[in-house]
Parts: C-alpha cells; sequence; structure tokens
C-alpha cells in the first residue's frame, strides 16, 4: 500500500473515531418529536462499538485488551483471563455496557473475550450477535439478548468459546 494511501485511510479512521467518541454522548429525546438532546453523562466504557437496539438501549463495548475501564463490574466480579496481555491478574472493569436513552442510565455488562476487529448483527428476535475479535476473541461468538426493563441484572452477554470454524 502507498505512504499517501495508508495516510488517507488512517485519517478515514482518526474521523470515524471522533465521531463516534462524540455521538457517545448524544441521545434522542423521549418521545416522537425527533429532537436531539446532549447529555452530560459519561457512560464509562469507550464505545468501539455501539448498537441500538430495538428497545431504545444501546449496547456499547470496546476492546478488553487495553487497560482498565472507567466503569466498575458489580458484586466484586473481575475478569481473569491468562491470555490477557495487559491485565492477566485480572481486571474489575467493564468493557461492556447497556445504555438505557429514555433513563439515561448506564449499567455494566461483562465480555470475557477481546473484541478488537470483531464484527456484529442483530438478529430477528433483536439479539446482537458479535463474532471474532483479538488474541482470545478470534474464534469466538458472543450474543447479547434484549434486556427487559427494571435493571435486569441476569442480562448479559453469553459468549461461546470456538464458535467459529477459523479466525475471523
Amino acid at each position: 500500500m502507498e505512504l499517501r494511501s495508508v495516510r488517507q485511510s488512517r485519517a478515514r479512521h482518526l474521523a470515524l473515531l471522533l465521531l463516534l467518541t462524540f455521538a457517545g454522548g448524544i441521545a434522542p429525546a423521549s418521545g416522537a418529536d425527533g429532537r436531539w438532546e446532549l447529555l452530560q453523562r459519561s457512560i464509562g466504557v469507550s464505545a468501539m462499538h455501539m448498537q441500538l437496539l430495538h428497545n431504545d438501549r444501546v449496547i456499547i463495548f470496546d476492546r478488553t485488551d487495553f487497560g482498565r475501564s472507567n466503569l466498575s463490574l458489580p458484586g466484586g466480579r473481575c475478569r481473569v483471563n491468562p491470555r490477557e496481555r495487559v491485565l492477566p491478574a485480572g481486571d474489575c472493569t467493564a468493557h461492556s455496557a447497556e445504555y438505557d436513552v429514555a433513563a439515561n442510565a448506564a449499567r455494566p455488562l461483562f465480555v470475557f473475550t477481546d473484541t478488537w476487529c470483531s464484527s456484529g448483527t442483530v438478529a430477528p428476535d433483536g439479539t446482537l450477535v458479535q463474532t471474532g475479535g483479538w488474541n482470545d476473541g478470534y474464534r469466538n461468538a458472543r450474543t447479547m439478548p434484549v434486556c427487559g426493563g427494571g435493571g435486569d441484572e441476569s442480562c448479559d452477554w453469553s459468549e461461546q468459546q470456538d464458535a467459529l470454524a477459523a479466525n475471523r
């Protein structure tokens, strides 16, 4: 790849990253008037991926191998993964969150393997399906069901190791 092409590609990636960074703090106002309102709230998880679900919840997740996030996992839960490159002894912060647009509230979610370079889709029943990743997540599949209201803490990511026939 030519140097000019690499620079253009990096510039496009930077522009997209900035757009996603700033978009993480914008949410539609409740109701059907179509307004947008800037909410002064930090969710605590960088939005490498964001998916708006049909229930006005946004699933946000980031890679797991870049250090701690700013959102703690509840109940002293920690991710201890010997294949983790930065914090192999344990990471007690969330690398995923469910954001409730109407309530302007975030709930930490537990994702175990690295989602860097993963891809996904939303199944017809509303389940978010995320596949692949980096390092320990190459061949994994993750699903996040549509959660009901009321802060259902049991609604979280489910991961299947080696679900893909080949690395992403």
